[in-house]
């Protein structure tokens, strides 16, 4: 599967950094938090979000682009976002969001995050708020045939004047006043649009005939619509059960016992003990295997949690910033601690099966898969692992291990995922930069289930893989994204999201 691989990383960005690629016109800066490349849009946003720490992050104002003047646009410019928004709305109902979120922005001038979010409204029937619409400088507009035809203008308070500037009668005149009312719709429909009346002036159907071809030639503009071919609604589709089904959840906003703010780290014992870890704060809990609240302790409350893991043998390993710290699972006693190489940082954790520690190191432009010994040395196992076959150093390669010791390794800035033997051989790759299926827009981290199959959080939900990289599903968790994943012994997928911990069985036609 090579040729999926993709050049994407910017080697070596320093922050306060600006990139900027000429094909996507797409904008890079980096967190100030975590040094991680944000991969920006455009849009009229101050402040964007960073998809790996969470940061709020002010946006250069060199790289904002400016919001869209509607209350500048005269009446021909609304017919033509009227019927825009309806072809939009026939793309999103034929399954083509990507089309439709390209012509949101193509035409309304607005960043790729903002289009997201509009076509989505529009694609589970909310409101689609497109700004504060004022008519201003009063506008008129007139329309004529021969020597006679009507004048319609706009007031300062928005109201609407229609008077008559010549005398002609019978069908011309029928004719003429069906050209008025074709005008003012040109004028109000977008107005109701902006103040939330989508749902009623564009209901299930498909197509938009509010606007025709007479309209086009009295004021100059084409218009974008689709066929005038009505088309019946489809009902809507029959649930069917996920891949995998939350059969359990616990937790809740709070500090209390078994409350959460923000856990992003989880591991589960052969026991079923289940270890949840906030980001910061130094905060772990214990629950058992029905979630029920057990015990917490405070480690290091200084530095962030960014991964954790859970052997046979009553240890539970925990990364802060660099320091990896080996503690007794039952009663947080520290019993070990393993320094990094100099110019050398831990990134990611996992216990496989043969209940060895493994993790994944960054530093001296290298990415690699490594095992930890009893006595606080380490093995490299795969020396470059992503940058061996990317040319590409990868800022934080989170880490999975199966039950025949292969070492699947995700990228999460490359967007891809790497597979390797237990001896270090690389075997394969799949995925992608996207928003498709098996492609990865934002992926965080990653799991493997005793059948060897490979799953990855991402912003639409938990993708599943077979282990020779085939895409096989996705399914939703309830809130949030999965931030932190673990199976226990009998394949419950246990996710951290945030606030709250989920359960998923796996359903039986798996």
């Amino acid at each position: 599967m090579s040729e999926l691989r993709t050049n994407r990383l910017v080697p070596s960005i320093q922050k306060g950094e600006r990139v900027t690629d000429s094909n996507s016109q797409s904008q890079t800066f980096t967190c100030p938090k975590c040094g991680a490349p944000q991969d920006y849009q455009g849009g009229s946003a101050p402040t964007i979000q960073c998809p790996y720490c969470e940061t709020t992050l002010i946006v250069p104002e060199a790289l904002r682009t400016p919001a869209p003047n509607f209350a500048a646009f005269g009446a021909a410019d609304w017919s033509k976002q009227a019927g825009v928004l309806a072809e939009i709305k026939r793309l999103v109902a034929a399954g083509n969001k990507i089309a439709a979120i390209k012509l949101y922005r193509e035409t309304f001038g607005v960043g790729l995050k903002q289009a997201k979010d509009a076509v989505e409204a529009i694609e589970h029937g909310q409101n689609v708020q497109m700004a504060q619409i004022s008519i201003g400088t009063p506008q008129s507009f007139q329309v004529t045939q021969g020597d006679s035809g009507y004048r319609i203008s706009t007031t300062p308070t928005g109201g609407i004047n229609i008077s008559r500037t010549g005398n002609r009668s019978g069908c011309a005149s029928a004719f003429v006043v069906f050209i008025v009312i074709v005008v003012i719709a040109s004028i109000v429909i977008p107005i109701l649009l902006s103040v939330g009346a989508f749902a009623f002036l564009l209901p299930a159907s498909s197509n938009s005939t509010a606007v025709d071809s007479i309209t086009d030639s009295f004021l100059g503009t084409p218009i974008a619509r689709a066929s005038a071919t009505l088309r019946p609604t489809a009902p809507p589709p029959t649930p069917t059960p996920q891949f995998a089904n939350v059969v359990n959840e616990f937790g809740g906003k709070g500090t209390g016992a078994g409350k959460m703010q923000d856990a992003r780290a989880i591991a589960v014992d052969n026991h079923g003990n289940i270890f949840v870890a906030e980001y910061l704060g130094g905060r772990v809990q214990t629950f058992d295997k029905t979630g029920k609240f057990k015990t917490q302790c405070l480690i290091d409350t200084k530095l962030p949690v960014s991964s954790m893991a859970a052997d046979r043998r009553g240890n539970l390993f925990v990364l802060q910033g660099v320091t990896l710290t080996q503690y007794d699972a039952a009663t947080c006693e520290p019993r070990n601690s393993f320094a990094p190489k100099g110019g050398s940082n831990y990134k990611s954790l996992a216990v496989g099966a043969d209940g060895i520690l493994y993790g994944t190191m960054t530093g001296n432009n290298k990415d690699s898969v490594i095992r930890f010994n009893a006595d606080e040395t380490i093995n490299v196992i795969v020396d470059s692992a992503i940058s061996g076959q990317l040319d590409n150093f990868e800022l934080d390669p989170v880490l999975a291990v199966d039950g025949d010791v292969n070492f699947y390794v995700l990228g999460t800035f490359a967007r891809q995922i790497f597979k390797f033997s237990h001896g270090g051989k690389f075997l394969d790759s799949w995925g992608a930069p996207g928003n498709e299926p098996g492609q990865f827009s934002a992926p965080n981290t990653l799991a493997v289930d005793s059948q060897g199959r490979v799953y990855v959080s991402d912003n639409k939900g938990i993708q599943v893989f077979s282990n020779d990289g085939r895409y096989l599903d996705v399914f939703k968790i309830p809130q949030s994204v999965a931030s932190g994943m673990a199976f226990d012994d009998d394949d419950n997928l246990w996710v951290a999201a945030r606030e709250r911990v989920y359960q998923f069985k796996l359903a039986e036609k798996n």
